[in-house]
């Protein structure tokens, strides 16, 4: 029992006593006094012993509710442990939220601070995970979450602080040395290369990548607040560059950040404006040089800016989600520059890899190809290697449904990614496409030659067309020429041209 109930039971026992000996000195008078009322004293004893079981009842009324109050107490407090770590802990992953990071992270940089240590955060946001929850439903996309948390925490970091931003973003703290930049560096490299390794998700294999943004105590910024703006910049310019890297912040990005956000508030109307246009660069067969067919290269119009290239807004439209929006204008535009050459030639466009998860694409190109009264078999779509990792057996079935309505498919930058020869053999493609990596070291290293060979080789084994990208000088198109190779497209030939001038260097036999 608790001192203060103790200390309330014997006062109470005490008056109890002290009324009873007054009782009992009150009932001697009546004896004295007052025998002809003695009964009276027998009606004390009645109240006193009435006044005793009340109190009794009174303490055991108090204890229960002491009890209770206890158990109440202790309900409250775990109530508000479950509220403070769900406002302090990420419920998906079970590791600090933004919150609570953003109030560690504070903490370490006053003692930091204090110590003239210093501190590196890193932001680390999954590329493209709207297409994987689009894929694989966000069930799938969830415990993709979970298990890269369990990655960026087994990765040493010197016991610095992992977080979960929001989505797919997380945050890494590492104290580092004066000089230890390039340890930095090589953390950014291990998380990436860990995160590249497949996930499985609920049997499902899934591969993904991701971008980094680093900023740096004390040179960055000297508050939580103004670090993580600075990391989330250095992500952004990561992402722009071609994802799957990292990038140290630079007093610069904020520049580069205004532009680049007055630029996707402009580019929803440039897609409703019709300023998306395209340049043709030809494909030539590399025996007899003539025109066979044209890839469509995107171009924005920008009515102040003038021609912007696609690394302009290709990163705009895959962050907001427009990337369907523009292969959509794209071909609208092919279509209606096919429409003006009246020439069964053939044009490539590319296709984004988030689309090819999308069921419903097939039925959208061919009812737009429909309307424009553009034959199928004219317009041939371009797709990387990357594209399948996200859902081989999607894409599969996507390209098959084109394949079948007479839309032509090739595999594009060759050699770059990941594919297999099951890829190729259940692909529906008609043609791979040698990246220009491989052909550009044509003159100065033999390996690139065996390797560009080797595909060749494989290429006419399977009954491919095959076509070499980045031609730019004779000695280049003679060795692919001599290895047989059936295309060719570069500068050597020409460079993109406006729809007029590629007409004019068409040949009327197609490819």
């Amino acid at each position: 029992m608790p001192r203060r109930w103790i200390l309330i039971f014997g006062s109470i026992i005490v008056t109890a006593i002290v009324v009873f000996l007054a009782l009992q000195q009150t009932h001697l008078i009546h004896s004295v006094f007052f025998v002809g009322e003695a009964h009276e004293a027998w009606h004390l004893h009645e109240l006193f012993a009435a006044w005793i079981v009340a109190t009794g009842a009174l303490i055991a009324i108090l204890i229960v509710r002491e009890g209770q109050l206890r158990k109440l107490i202790i309900q409250q407090r775990e109530t508000q442990k479950l509220v403070d770590d769900a406002s302090a802990f990420d419920s998906l992953t079970g590791i600090a939220n933004r919150l609570q990071f953003q109030s560690e992270f504070s903490r370490e940089l006053k003692e930091t601070s204090n110590k003239s240590k210093r501190l590196a955060l890193l932001v680390v946001d999954v590329d493209l995970l709207r297409s994987v929850n689009e894929a694989h439903g966000h069930g799938a996309g969830d415990d993709l979450l979970r298990q890269l948390a369990g990655r960026l925490i087994s990765v040493p970091h010197r016991g610095g602080m992992v977080a979960r931003l929001g989505s797919g973003e997380f945050a890494v703290l590492f104290p580092m040395g004066a000089d230890e930049t390039e340890e930095l560096f090589r953390l950014a490299s291990r998380i990436l290369s860990r995160l590249r390794e497949p996930f499985d998700c609920n049997g499902l294999r899934i591969n993904i990548t991701a971008s980094i943004g680093i900023s740096k105590y004390p040179r960055d910024g000297s508050s939580a607040t103004v670090l993580l703006q600075s990391a989330e910049k250095a992500l952004r310019q990561a992402k722009a560059v071609g994802k799957d890297c990292y990038a140290l912040y630079d007093s610069d990005l904020d520049a580069r950040g205004r532009e680049r956000r007055s630029l996707e508030s402009e580019f929803r109307h440039a897609l409703e404006a019709g300023e998306i246009v395209a340049q043709y660069q030809p494909v030539v067969r590399l025996a007899t040089g003539e025109t066979v067919g044209f890839e469509a290269l995107a171009r924005w119009r920008h009515p102040k800016r003038g021609i912007l290239g696609p690394a302009e807004f290709i990163p705009i439209a895959e962050d907001e989600g427009l990337i369907d929006a523009l292969f959509t204008a794209m071909l609208r535009r092919v279509g209606e520059d096919l429409a003006t050459w009246h020439m069964p030639l053939r044009v490539a466009v590319n296709l984004s890899p988030v689309q090819l998860v999308d069921p419903q694409l097939p039925q959208r190109i061919l009812d737009l190809l429909a309307k424009m009264n553009i034959p199928p078999g004219q317009i041939e779509l371009e797709i990387t290697e990357t594209g399948l990792l996200l859902d081989f057996e999607t894409a599969r079935g996507t390209l098959a449904v084109l394949k079948e309505a007479g839309v032509h498919v090739s595999l594009d930058d060759f050699g770059t990614g990941f594919s297999s020869l099951r890829h190729l053999n259940e692909l529906p493609i008609d043609k791979i496409k040698i990246d220009r990596s491989f052909t550009r070291l044509i003159a100065t290293e033999a390996q690139s030659c065996k390797i560009i060979s080797s595909m060749l080789n494989l290429g006419r084994t399977l009954e491919l067309t095959t076509v070499a990208e980045g031609v730019e000088t004779r000695e280049e198109a003679d060795f692919l020429l001599s290895q047989r190779c059936d295309l060719g497209q570069g500068y050597l030939f020409a460079r993109p041209l406006w729809p007029q001038e590629a007409f004019a260097t068409a040949s009327p036999s197609g490819a």
